[in-house]
């Protein structure tokens, strides 16, 4: 923007992928040609996030929901002429650090090598993101070294304790040195992560779960059983309403919950029953819950 941005009117805001899940080729001989078809796709809409694991052999994508699985596996078999099938898809958690804590690393060894790092790492209120900053000086580290932390640090951040992505957290750098012989750049790629893992071994992480804002509307005599389930799948709502017939309800659900239910309502009410969703963010799940996945890389 040139000027002023007071008469600019907001970006739309665009839906957050929920979803996770792995895409398979039906013939196994066309894994290569199905890693370019997508990472084609993942080119036209970034949001996909394609992970290709070569190791495992693994195609994983980011999606909004089911109908989102029929067009892509519609788009494969038009454009690239491939039959694919997909994998059940899993809610995306994510962590946030529990406490305040320090993380610290001194790779030195062995020879040519020399970084020191320390973090400290705060938790910050939902929907923060992650805040970076550093309050070392340039002599004891050079900027180009601190550069290099800084793009290092959000990818270090990729995968927490139980594997998902951190968030909402302020990570600050407190202190750095690098030696004048031993020093190479590529030492704080790999100090970075090794540093961070350390702080948040210390704060340890909590477990975050989407959530999404709905309204239900659906014919009167269906609202006792809607609300029986919304309790069951941990929904906080307000006090319906009933107008001319129609039971409508609003609130907040856990996405996790209430994946299949959207179907459900349909069959349950003949196809007269309506379920609207938005994301709403980001909350604490319950301590019970069990998310945790397998850490990839490093």
């Amino acid at each position: 923007i040139l000027g002023s941005s007071e008469r600019i009117p907001p970006s739309p805001s665009i839906a957050v992928p929920l979803l996770t899940v792995q895409v398979q080729a039906e013939e196994e001989a066309r894994y290569q040609d199905l890693v370019e078809a997508l990472q084609e796709l993942t080119d036209e809409d970034p949001l996909l996030d394609l992970q290709w694991l070569p190791s495992e052999r693994e195609l994983h994508l980011k999606v909004m929901g089911s109908i989102q699985l029929e067009i892509l596996s519609s788009q494969l078999e038009s454009r690239f002429g491939l039959k694919v099938r997909f994998g059940q898809p899993s809610v995306i958690y994510k962590e946030t650090p529990s406490q305040s804590g320090e993380g610290f690393i001194a790779y030195t060894m062995p020879k040519p090598c020399w970084a020191v790092l320390r973090f400290t790492i705060e938790p910050l209120p939902r929907g923060s993101g992650l805040v970076y900053s550093s309050q070392v000086r340039s002599e004891d580290l050079l900027t180009s070294y601190q550069n290099e932390v800084e793009r290092r640090v959000p990818e270090a951040l990729q995968q927490g304790l139980l594997g998902w992505e951190v968030t909402d957290l302020r990570v600050t750098l407190v202190e750095g040195e690098h030696h004048v012989w031993h020093t190479h750049p590529l030492d704080f790629v790999v100090a970075t992560p090794m540093g961070i893992m350390n702080g948040l071994a210390a704060t340890g992480t909590t477990l975050l779960e989407p959530m999404l804002r709905f309204r239900i509307t659906t014919p009167e005599e269906y609202g006792g059983k809607i609300l029986s389930d919304l309790v069951q799948m941990r929904a906080e709502f307000e006090p319906p309403s009933i107008l001319h017939g129609r039971f409508m309800v609003e609130g907040i659900i856990p996405a996790a919950t209430s994946l299949e239910f959207p179907v459900k309502l349909r069959s349950m009410t003949g196809g007269r029953g309506v379920m609207a969703s938005s994301f709403a963010g980001y909350q604490e799940a319950p301590p019970e819950t069990n998310a945790a996945r397998q850490r990839r890389g490093v």
